[in-house]
Protein backbone atom coordinates (compact mmCIF):
# COMPACT_ATOMS: atom_id res chain seq x y z
CA UNK A 1 0.00 0.00 0.00
CA UNK A 2 1.26 3.21 -0.83
CA UNK A 3 0.53 6.26 1.17
CA UNK A 4 1.59 9.32 0.44
CA UNK A 5 0.30 13.25 2.06
CA UNK A 6 0.43 15.93 -1.13
CA UNK A 7 -0.44 19.61 0.06
CA UNK A 8 -1.90 21.18 -3.18
CA UNK A 9 -2.33 24.51 -2.26
CA UNK A 10 -2.15 26.68 0.92
CA UNK A 11 -2.58 30.50 1.31
CA UNK A 12 -3.70 33.71 2.40
CA UNK A 13 -5.92 35.75 0.32
CA UNK A 14 -6.45 39.21 1.52
CA UNK A 15 -8.96 41.36 -0.74
CA UNK A 16 -9.39 45.55 0.70
CA UNK A 17 -13.67 45.76 -1.05
CA UNK A 18 -14.24 49.88 -0.48
CA UNK A 19 -18.16 50.93 -1.75
CA UNK A 20 -19.80 53.64 -2.16
CA UNK A 21 -23.64 53.24 -3.50
CA UNK A 22 -25.82 56.73 -3.62
CA UNK A 23 -24.56 60.47 -2.35
CA UNK A 24 -21.28 61.51 -2.01
CA UNK A 25 -22.23 63.45 1.34
CA UNK A 26 -22.14 61.63 4.30
CA UNK A 27 -24.72 64.18 5.53
CA UNK A 28 -27.20 62.93 2.40
CA UNK A 29 -29.34 60.01 3.73
CA UNK A 30 -28.84 58.22 0.06
CA UNK A 31 -24.81 58.21 1.78
CA UNK A 32 -24.35 54.60 2.01
CA UNK A 33 -20.22 54.00 2.47
CA UNK A 34 -18.68 50.63 3.53
CA UNK A 35 -14.86 49.63 3.25
CA UNK A 36 -14.04 46.33 5.25
CA UNK A 37 -10.49 44.09 4.74
CA UNK A 38 -10.92 40.44 4.43
CA UNK A 39 -8.23 37.70 5.31
CA UNK A 40 -9.28 35.12 3.77
CA UNK A 41 -7.19 31.38 4.32
CA UNK A 42 -7.02 28.37 1.94
CA UNK A 43 -6.20 24.78 2.12
CA UNK A 44 -6.29 21.69 0.23
CA UNK A 45 -4.53 18.47 1.08
CA UNK A 46 -4.74 15.10 -0.46
CA UNK A 47 -3.80 11.71 1.08
CA UNK A 48 -3.21 9.24 -1.46
CA UNK A 49 -3.78 5.91 -0.41
CA UNK A 50 -3.10 4.37 -3.61
CA UNK A 51 -2.70 4.61 -7.00
CA UNK A 52 -6.63 5.02 -7.45
CA UNK A 53 -7.38 6.18 -4.19
CA UNK A 54 -7.74 9.34 -2.55
CA UNK A 55 -8.27 11.50 0.79
CA UNK A 56 -8.91 14.87 -0.08
CA UNK A 57 -9.57 17.94 2.71
CA UNK A 58 -10.01 21.14 2.16
CA UNK A 59 -10.81 24.40 4.37
CA UNK A 60 -11.38 27.67 2.75
CA UNK A 61 -13.25 31.16 3.82
CA UNK A 62 -14.87 33.30 1.33
CA UNK A 63 -17.12 36.36 1.20
CA UNK A 64 -20.46 37.12 -0.32
CA UNK A 65 -20.96 41.10 -0.68
CA UNK A 66 -24.43 42.26 -1.62
CA UNK A 67 -24.95 43.60 -5.04
CA UNK A 68 -26.06 47.19 -6.06
CA UNK A 69 -29.83 46.59 -6.02
CA UNK A 70 -29.31 45.16 -2.83
CA UNK A 71 -28.06 48.07 -0.92
CA UNK A 72 -29.60 50.83 -2.89
CA UNK A 73 -32.70 52.99 -1.09
CA UNK A 74 -34.78 52.17 -4.14
CA UNK A 75 -38.44 50.93 -4.33
CA UNK A 76 -39.07 48.79 -7.28
CA UNK A 77 -42.13 47.34 -8.40
CA UNK A 78 -41.76 43.37 -9.44
CA UNK A 79 -44.75 42.65 -11.32
CA UNK A 80 -44.04 38.95 -10.81
CA UNK A 81 -44.21 38.87 -7.19
CA UNK A 82 -46.93 41.68 -7.53
CA UNK A 83 -44.72 43.48 -4.98
CA UNK A 84 -42.42 46.21 -4.36
CA UNK A 85 -38.82 44.97 -3.81
CA UNK A 86 -36.92 47.73 -1.60
CA UNK A 87 -32.64 47.80 -1.24
CA UNK A 88 -31.45 48.24 2.51
CA UNK A 89 -28.07 50.10 2.65
CA UNK A 90 -27.66 48.63 5.92
CA UNK A 91 -26.33 45.17 4.63
CA UNK A 92 -23.03 43.29 5.62
CA UNK A 93 -21.17 41.05 3.81
CA UNK A 94 -21.25 37.54 4.13
CA UNK A 95 -18.34 35.61 5.01
CA UNK A 96 -18.47 31.46 4.55
CA UNK A 97 -16.10 29.27 6.32
CA UNK A 98 -16.16 26.28 4.44
CA UNK A 99 -14.38 22.42 5.55
CA UNK A 100 -14.63 19.26 3.39
CA UNK A 101 -13.90 15.96 3.09
CA UNK A 102 -14.16 13.58 0.14
CA UNK A 103 -13.21 10.00 -0.24
CA UNK A 104 -12.26 9.69 -4.02
CA UNK A 105 -11.88 6.14 -6.13
CA UNK A 106 -10.86 5.61 -9.97
CA UNK A 107 -11.80 2.01 -10.88
CA UNK A 108 -10.36 2.87 -14.21
CA UNK A 109 -9.86 5.90 -16.88
CA UNK A 110 -13.38 6.92 -17.10
CA UNK A 111 -14.72 5.81 -13.75
CA UNK A 112 -15.38 7.09 -10.53
CA UNK A 113 -17.12 7.37 -7.20
CA UNK A 114 -16.58 9.63 -4.29
CA UNK A 115 -18.34 10.37 -1.31
CA UNK A 116 -18.15 13.51 0.73
CA UNK A 117 -19.15 15.23 3.88
CA UNK A 118 -18.71 19.33 4.39
CA UNK A 119 -19.53 22.21 6.64
CA UNK A 120 -20.20 26.05 6.00
CA UNK A 121 -21.20 28.51 8.50
CA UNK A 122 -21.82 31.75 7.25
CA UNK A 123 -21.82 34.61 9.22
CA UNK A 124 -24.49 37.72 8.33
CA UNK A 125 -26.44 36.38 5.43
CA UNK A 126 -27.94 38.08 3.15
CA UNK A 127 -31.58 36.62 2.79
CA UNK A 128 -34.86 38.41 1.22
CA UNK A 129 -37.62 39.09 3.75
CA UNK A 130 -41.36 40.24 3.78
CA UNK A 131 -41.71 43.91 4.86
CA UNK A 132 -44.76 43.73 7.51
CA UNK A 133 -45.54 47.30 7.19
CA UNK A 134 -45.96 47.75 3.72
CA UNK A 135 -46.28 51.26 2.49
CA UNK A 136 -50.01 52.56 0.00
CA UNK A 137 -50.93 48.75 0.39
CA UNK A 138 -48.41 47.36 -1.58
CA UNK A 139 -46.74 43.98 -0.21
CA UNK A 140 -42.90 44.75 0.16
CA UNK A 141 -39.86 43.12 0.47
CA UNK A 142 -36.49 43.71 1.58
CA UNK A 143 -32.81 42.54 2.29
CA UNK A 144 -31.52 41.75 5.69
CA UNK A 145 -28.91 39.73 7.73
CA UNK A 146 -29.49 37.63 9.61
CA UNK A 147 -26.84 36.69 12.71
CA UNK A 148 -25.92 33.39 11.40
CA UNK A 149 -26.63 30.26 10.08
CA UNK A 150 -25.18 26.69 9.06
CA UNK A 151 -24.85 24.01 6.67
CA UNK A 152 -24.26 20.47 7.10
CA UNK A 153 -24.13 17.65 4.13
CA UNK A 154 -23.26 14.88 2.54
CA UNK A 155 -22.42 13.98 -1.54
CA UNK A 156 -21.75 10.88 -3.39
CA UNK A 157 -20.74 11.10 -7.15
CA UNK A 158 -20.46 8.23 -9.68
CA UNK A 159 -19.71 7.53 -13.07
CA UNK A 160 -19.62 3.91 -14.32
CA UNK A 161 -19.52 2.46 -17.57
CA UNK A 162 -21.60 0.02 -18.67
CA UNK A 163 -19.64 -2.46 -20.93
CA UNK A 164 -20.16 -5.50 -19.01
CA UNK A 165 -22.49 -6.68 -21.33
CA UNK A 166 -21.90 -6.23 -25.23
CA UNK A 167 -25.66 -4.57 -25.87
CA UNK A 168 -24.97 -1.48 -23.43
CA UNK A 169 -20.71 -1.45 -24.10
CA UNK A 170 -21.09 2.26 -25.54
CA UNK A 171 -23.41 3.87 -22.27
CA UNK A 172 -22.09 5.34 -19.20
CA UNK A 173 -24.60 6.47 -16.56
CA UNK A 174 -23.81 9.30 -14.03
CA UNK A 175 -25.09 9.98 -11.12
CA UNK A 176 -24.71 13.04 -8.09
CA UNK A 177 -26.83 12.93 -5.00
CA UNK A 178 -26.50 15.44 -1.93
CA UNK A 179 -28.14 15.91 1.28
CA UNK A 180 -28.03 19.18 2.67
CA UNK A 181 -29.49 20.12 6.29
CA UNK A 182 -29.61 23.80 6.94
CA UNK A 183 -30.31 26.35 9.39
CA UNK A 184 -30.42 29.72 10.33
CA UNK A 185 -30.01 31.27 13.97
CA UNK A 186 -30.52 34.73 15.41
CA UNK A 187 -31.14 35.32 19.12
CA UNK A 188 -32.63 38.68 18.69
CA UNK A 189 -35.77 37.05 16.22
CA UNK A 190 -35.90 33.53 17.44
CA UNK A 191 -35.40 32.61 14.08
CA UNK A 192 -35.42 28.29 13.38
CA UNK A 193 -35.78 27.63 9.73
CA UNK A 194 -34.16 26.38 7.01
CA UNK A 195 -31.37 29.18 5.21
CA UNK A 196 -33.70 30.98 1.92
CA UNK A 197 -32.46 29.23 -1.39
CA UNK A 198 -30.67 26.27 0.23
CA UNK A 199 -32.27 22.98 -0.95
CA UNK A 200 -32.62 19.96 1.22
CA UNK A 201 -31.53 18.12 -1.17
CA UNK A 202 -30.33 17.64 -5.15
CA UNK A 203 -30.36 14.95 -7.59
CA UNK A 204 -28.63 14.92 -10.99
CA UNK A 205 -28.59 11.89 -13.50
CA UNK A 206 -27.15 11.27 -16.40
CA UNK A 207 -27.20 8.44 -19.24
CA UNK A 208 -24.60 9.34 -21.40
CA UNK A 209 -24.16 7.26 -25.46
CA UNK A 210 -21.30 7.13 -27.52
CA UNK A 211 -20.41 5.65 -30.40
CA UNK A 212 -16.44 6.75 -31.18
CA UNK A 213 -16.50 5.14 -34.64
CA UNK A 214 -19.42 6.86 -36.59
CA UNK A 215 -19.13 10.32 -34.35
CA UNK A 216 -22.68 9.70 -32.41
CA UNK A 217 -22.64 10.23 -28.90
CA UNK A 218 -26.21 11.24 -26.48
CA UNK A 219 -26.89 12.64 -23.22
CA UNK A 220 -30.18 12.55 -21.19
CA UNK A 221 -30.17 14.39 -18.07
CA UNK A 222 -32.39 14.74 -14.94
CA UNK A 223 -32.27 17.13 -12.16
CA UNK A 224 -34.24 17.75 -9.30
CA UNK A 225 -33.88 19.88 -6.13
CA UNK A 226 -36.13 19.79 -3.18
CA UNK A 227 -38.32 22.10 -1.81
CA UNK A 228 -36.75 25.61 -0.72
CA UNK A 229 -37.65 28.86 1.23
CA UNK A 230 -37.92 31.45 -2.16
CA UNK A 231 -38.60 34.48 -0.15
CA UNK A 232 -38.77 34.49 3.87
CA UNK A 233 -42.17 35.95 5.42
CA UNK A 234 -43.03 38.11 8.31
CA UNK A 235 -44.33 35.77 11.17
CA UNK A 236 -45.27 38.82 13.39
CA UNK A 237 -48.05 39.75 10.25
CA UNK A 238 -48.64 36.43 10.12
CA UNK A 239 -47.31 36.16 6.63
CA UNK A 240 -45.56 32.63 5.98
CA UNK A 241 -42.67 32.10 4.06
CA UNK A 242 -42.90 31.68 0.31
CA UNK A 243 -41.32 28.31 -0.69
CA UNK A 244 -40.49 27.50 -3.72
CA UNK A 245 -41.59 24.02 -4.95
CA UNK A 246 -39.72 20.55 -6.91
CA UNK A 247 -39.40 20.68 -10.10
CA UNK A 248 -38.23 17.78 -12.36
CA UNK A 249 -35.99 18.60 -15.12
CA UNK A 250 -35.18 16.61 -18.02
CA UNK A 251 -32.47 18.00 -21.14
CA UNK A 252 -31.36 15.94 -24.22
CA UNK A 253 -28.52 16.41 -26.19
CA UNK A 254 -27.84 14.51 -29.72
CA UNK A 255 -24.60 15.37 -31.65
CA UNK A 256 -23.42 13.64 -35.08
CA UNK A 257 -19.95 14.40 -36.52
CA UNK A 258 -20.01 14.82 -40.31
CA UNK A 259 -17.32 15.71 -43.41
CA UNK A 260 -14.30 13.69 -42.21
CA UNK A 261 -15.39 14.69 -38.50
CA UNK A 262 -14.51 18.27 -38.98
CA UNK A 263 -18.15 19.32 -39.45
CA UNK A 264 -20.72 18.82 -36.28
CA UNK A 265 -25.01 18.50 -36.15
CA UNK A 266 -26.08 19.16 -32.61
CA UNK A 267 -29.77 19.16 -31.67
CA UNK A 268 -30.24 20.64 -27.85
CA UNK A 269 -33.45 20.23 -26.07
CA UNK A 270 -33.73 21.64 -22.55
CA UNK A 271 -36.32 21.34 -19.95
CA UNK A 272 -38.24 18.29 -21.91
CA UNK A 273 -40.69 17.51 -19.82
CA UNK A 274 -42.18 21.66 -19.52
CA UNK A 275 -43.31 21.12 -15.67
CA UNK A 276 -44.62 24.15 -13.82
CA UNK A 277 -43.12 25.51 -11.40
CA UNK A 278 -44.98 26.38 -8.10
CA UNK A 279 -44.43 28.95 -6.00
CA UNK A 280 -46.71 28.49 -2.38
CA UNK A 281 -46.83 29.23 1.05
CA UNK A 282 -47.97 26.57 3.39
CA UNK A 283 -51.05 26.79 5.61
CA UNK A 284 -49.92 24.19 7.91
CA UNK A 285 -46.25 23.00 9.58
CA UNK A 286 -45.96 20.42 6.57
CA UNK A 287 -43.10 21.96 4.49
CA UNK A 288 -43.69 20.05 1.35
CA UNK A 289 -45.85 20.86 -1.29
CA UNK A 290 -49.53 20.11 -1.27
CA UNK A 291 -51.38 21.10 -4.35
CA UNK A 292 -54.23 21.01 -3.21
CA UNK A 293 -53.67 22.76 -0.04
CA UNK A 294 -51.06 25.35 0.09
CA UNK A 295 -51.81 28.79 -1.07
CA UNK A 296 -49.96 29.55 -4.81
CA UNK A 297 -47.94 32.79 -4.21
CA UNK A 298 -47.34 32.57 -8.24
CA UNK A 299 -46.39 29.93 -10.94
CA UNK A 300 -44.03 29.75 -13.52
CA UNK A 301 -43.90 27.95 -17.10
CA UNK A 302 -40.95 28.22 -18.38
CA UNK A 303 -41.29 26.00 -21.41
CA UNK A 304 -38.94 23.66 -23.57
CA UNK A 305 -35.94 24.95 -25.77
CA UNK A 306 -34.75 23.40 -28.91
CA UNK A 307 -31.84 24.42 -30.39
CA UNK A 308 -30.04 23.22 -33.59
CA UNK A 309 -26.31 24.13 -34.41
CA UNK A 310 -24.08 23.30 -36.69
CA UNK A 311 -20.07 24.07 -36.10
CA UNK A 312 -17.32 23.63 -38.60
CA UNK A 313 -13.40 23.51 -37.71
CA UNK A 314 -11.14 24.91 -40.85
Amino acid sequence: MIINLLLNYGGLRVENFDQLVGSVKKWDPRHSHSEVTDFLPGLNATLKINNKTNLRFSASQTVVRPELRELAFLNLYDFELNASVQGNPFLKRTKISNFDLRYELYPRAGEVFTFGVFYKSFKNPIEQYFNGTPTGGSSTFTYLNANKANNFGVEAELRKKLDFTSALKNFTIQANVSYIYSKVKDSASNLDRPLQGQSPYLVNLGLLYDMEKIGLNATLLFNQIGERIYLVGDAFVGSPDIYEAPRPQVDFQLAKKILKTKGEIKLTIADLLNQKQYFYQNVNDNRSFQKNTDAYRFTRQYGSNFNMTFSYSL
